[in-house]
């Protein structure tokens, strides 16, 4: 099912549609592209030097390494966000009402900055600052250096949905069924726009198009610069997943249990792809293909240009994590307490690791190291069994977790 336009807002935001008196620069709202080049993360050096590169013993090292915990850190609570891997620094939302910063290479605590509920949106670092949304109902800005408030915006419910920065402007999905865009350096809004559902989805922002989707059953693209609906598609369930862009198309799951992929200007169908209950995962995409997960306890590989099943992986119980992927591998948690590696070619296991808990966040790899938050509110640090970083779509884009390659998109 899909259409091209819905009925406008369906309740009050706020204000409705504003702007803050601030000119937009529609240059900076331009993408980056579905791929580019970019320099992993300065504030987390390379393990990697020029006698390692022609070193075979290196591989066999980082392979030795895969899946061996290198520290780990409590957050004192349940649950928590994906991590943010930024400038030598990890940081996640805890059910311990906090935002959590911790060094990269020792898991050190750096600070902890307190809200007034649970923090489940994962955080984004851009210019020094964190932006992340919180149960309390507000989305704020942190200092990533000093853990001081910035500045904090109210909404009427929970954001757990995980902001992202394009030019001065913050995108963010509200509980109270708005898409929030807030001017960066102050917090002011600058438009809001409502949906018939709260918004658990993340925004993807390129080509000047924020996509979100909505617990009304919509995916929408709405202007960067004005909120205005360029088209909505209908799917047959609440879209929790959060969307992914490569190739001008829009990938994305949905409650009804479907894949889908959009064409990105226009909204129609390109394909389809049924997993077996719903899709709560957000797809990411490498190497040709869409990796997601489903309630079905699977991870599927598939052909981006066809929507034709490459392979898939079966765990014992949903998959409501995100994978990401990075030198030929996909790495996703599920609810079955696992930490899955997977060749994204053949689609067998390289490692597990036992989190001890449901492993339902998206990890991010740096630099040979994998960095996850499981349901008992352990942030991980685990060899990843392979050089470099992440490299997928959702990293690229810097949508529900990021690393140091993505500082802000368009």
């Amino acid at each position: 099912m899909q259409s091209r336009t819905v009925a406008g807002p369906t309740h009050f935001c706020g204000w409705g549609p504003t702007t803050v008196g601030v000119s937009d620069d529609e240059e900076s709202l331009e993408a980056k592209g579905e791929y580019w080049d970019f320099e992993v993360d300065a504030g987390l050096p390379d393990s990697i030097t020029e006698d390692d590169e022609e070193d075979d013993s290196y591989q066999i090292r980082l392979e030795e390494a895969a899946g061996t915990v290198n520290w780990s850190y409590s957050t004192g609570g349940l649950g928590g966000s994906a991590p943010t891997v930024v400038g030598g620094t990890v940081v996640a939302g805890g059910d311990g009402d906090s935002i959590y910063a911790v060094n990269a290479k020792t898991g050190d605590e750096q600070w902890v900055f307190e809200t007034d509920d649970f923090v489940e949106s994962a955080p984004t670092v851009v210019d020094g600052r964190v932006v992340v949304g919180s149960d309390d109902g507000h989305v704020y800005a942190i200092d990533a250096d000093t853990g001081s408030q910035q500045w904090a915006f109210q909404t009427a419910r929970f954001i757990e949905s995980s902001p992202t920065v394009a030019g001065n402007a913050v995108f963010v999905g509200g509980g109270d069924g708005c898409v929030y865009s807030l001017h960066a350096g102050m917090g002011k809004k600058r438009w809001a726009v409502g949906t018939g559902g709260p918004i658990y989805a993340s925004p993807t922002v390129t080509n000047s198009t924020v996509y979100i989707g909505s617990d009304d059953g919509h995916v929408y693209a709405l202007s960067a610069a004005s909120g205005e609906q360029r088209w909505a598609f209908e799917t047959g369930g609440p879209v929790r997943s959060s969307p992914t862009v490569a190739g001008g198309t829009v990938f994305i799951g949905s409650g009804d249990g479907t894949l889908y992929a959009l064409d990105a200007k226009w909204g129609d169908k390109q394909w389809e792809f049924a997993t077996g209950n719903a899709i709560n995962s957000s797809p990411t995409v490498a190497e040709g293909s869409v990796f997601v997960g489903s309630d079905d306890g699977a991870l599927y590989a598939i052909d981006a240009a066809s929507g034709d099943r490459q392979w898939s992986f079966e765990t014992d119980s949903r998959v409501w994590s995100s994978p990401t992927v990075a030198s030929g591998t996909v790495y996703v948690g599920s609810n079955d307490g696992y930490l899955y590696a997977i060749s994204t070619t053949t689609g067998r296991r390289d490692w597990m690791f036992d989190a001890g808990d449901w492993v339902d966040t998206a990890p991010v790899v740096v630099n040979e190291t994998v960095y996850v938050t499981s349901d008992d509110g352990t942030i991980y640090a685990l060899g990843a069994g392979v050089r470099g970083s992440s490299t997928d779509s959702r990293a690229n884009l810097g949508t529900l977790s990021h690393h140091g390659g993505w500082a802000g998109g368009g």
